[in-house]
C-alpha cells in the first residue's frame, strides 16, 4: 500500500512539474514588460492609404494595418503600441536573460506625416517621469508591410500586438508549434526578412534587424510581445492574408 501511494505521488509530481510550466511561464529569461496608456493626437488620428489595398489606421484603441476588408496585424487593445526597455541582456543565444532597469510604458502619438506609400508618426515613450523620442513608419514595400520602431537611446523594444488564436512558430526561426503561453529567443541565424511566426489572420510576421537578439512572449493574455534588443525594430508583415492552413 505504501508503495502504491509512493508510485501514485511520483505521477503526480511529474504531471505538475510538466503542467506548471504552462501557467508559470516556462521561459522567463524573457522579462514580462507589459504596454502602458496610449494617447493619440488628434491630428495623428485616422487612416493612411499607403496603395495597393493596405491601410493603416491609428487611432486611441490602438493601430490596424489592413489590406482592403482583411485585418493584418493590429497592435494590443488600448494600450501603448510599444514600451521602450533600459537594461542589459546577459548570455547568449537560448541562454540570454533580459535585466529590465527601466522601462518606458506609455506612448504619445503628436503628429502624422504622409508620403506617398508610407505613414510617418512621431512621438515619445514616458515612464510618467522621463520620455524617450518615438518614431514609427508604416511602409508597402512590395508584398509586404514594413511596420519600424526608433527609439533612440533605448536598449530594448518591446512591440505589443494584439493576441491572435493559433499563433505558431515558423522554423527555423522559431518551433513550429503554437506558441500560446510561452517566450521564446527567435533562433540567432534569422535574416531580417524571415518569417519567425503567422497567426490565424493569414499573415507571416518577420522580426528585424538581423544581429540583435529578437524574441517572441504570449505568456500574458490578450496580447502577443515582440522583444528586440536594439533602438529600432522593423517588422515585416505580409501584403495580403494567406488563408490556407500551414
Amino acid at each position: 500500500m505504501v508503495a502504491l501511494v509512493a508510485s501514485l505521488c511520483a505521477l503526480a509530481l511529474l504531471g505538475f512539474s510538466s503542467w506548471v510550466p504552462d501557467w508559470l511561464g516556462r521561459d522567463s529569461r524573457i522579462a514580462d514588460v507589459g504596454p502602458g496608456m496610449l494617447v493619440v493626437e488628434p491630428d495623428a488620428r485616422g487612416v493612411a492609404t499607403l496603395g495597393g489595398g493596405v491601410t493603416a489606421a491609428l487611432y486611441e484603441s490602438g493601430l490596424r494595418v489592413s489590406h482592403e476588408n482583411d485585418i493584418l496585424i493590429e497592435s494590443v487593445n488600448r494600450g501603448s503600441l510599444v514600451s521602450a526597455v533600459v537594461g542589459r541582456l546577459e548570455g547568449e543565444g537560448a541562454a540570454a536573460t533580459e535585466r529590465v532597469e527601466r522601462q518606458y510604458d506609455h506612448v504619445r502619438i503628436s503628429s502624422l506625416t504622409f508620403l506617398p506609400g508610407r505613414a510617418t508618426y512621431t512621438g515619445e515613450v514616458f515612464d510618467g517621469e522621463q520620455s524617450l523620442p518615438l518614431e514609427l513608419r508604416i511602409e508597402l514595400a512590395g508584398p509586404v508591410v514594413r511596420i519600424g520602431v526608433s527609439v533612440p537611446r533605448a536598449s530594448a523594444v518591446v512591440v505589443h500586438l494584439d493576441h491572435e488564436p493559433a499563433t505558431t512558430g515558423i522554423p527555423p526561426a522559431l518551433p513550429f508549434r503554437n506558441l500560446r503561453r510561452h517566450a521564446l529567443w527567435v533562433a540567432p541565424a534569422t535574416g531580417r526578412t524571415d518569417a519567425a511566426f503567422t497567426t490565424v489572420l493569414g499573415t507571416d510576421v518577420a522580426i528585424g534587424p538581423a544581429g540583435v537578439t529578437r524574441g517572441v512572449d504570449l505568456r500574458a493574455a490578450g496580447r502577443n510581445d515582440v522583444h528586440v534588443w536594439s533602438d529600432s525594430v522593423v517588422l515585416s508583415v505580409s501584403a495580403r492574408p494567406d488563408p490556407r492552413p500551414r
